[in-house]
């Protein structure tokens, strides 16, 4: 109760002190259906905590086409996507090779505050720091006033 009424609170008083958008969360997923489980489970909550608005996004890129990706993975996907309808989100599928670019237009065009991904293997994370689209998908994060927020 007492959680519900800070928000309420939080909600209604930043409202009134400024021009205030409202929570949206865009929880980023792979083909890996329980790091992909995790971070709509996680989301979910945080969405709900802040009773906002939130979305799924899933890029097809195209080493995951149907053809190439294996039918199990492919029902785990449509399990992860009928599981997040359920929990309360709008599932975006997007195919592309860019999923930076991918992130970014979903960004700009609903309005997200905050992007929640999986943690990436530290392998990974020197990967994707050097690659110029990852950067730029940090600077349209800050140029937009939208929060990263890596889950595990």
């Amino acid at each position: 109760m007492a959680g519900q009424v800070e928000r309420k609170v939080d909600y209604e008083v930043t409202s009134v002190d400024k021009s205030w958008k409202h929570e949206r969360f865009l929880a980023c997923i792979s083909s890996n259906h329980e790091i992909a489980q995790t971070i709509i489970r996680k989301t979910a909550r945080l969405a709900s905590y802040y009773n906002s608005k939130w979305y799924v996004l899933y890029v097809q890129t195209p080493g995951e086409s149907a053809d190439k990706i294996p039918l199990s993975l492919q029902r785990h996907l449509i399990n992860n996507f009928k599981n997040a309808t359920e929990l309360g989100a709008e599932v975006i599928q997007k195919t592309g090779k860019n999923i930076s670019r991918a992130i970014m237009e979903v960004i700009e065009e609903k309005e997200i505050t905050t992007v929640c991904i999986g943690k990436p293997h530290l392998k990974m994370w020197q990967i994707i720091l050097k690659t110029s689209v990852f950067r730029e998908l940090l600077k349209t994060l800050s140029r937009n006033d939208v929060d990263l927020v890596i889950l595990s």
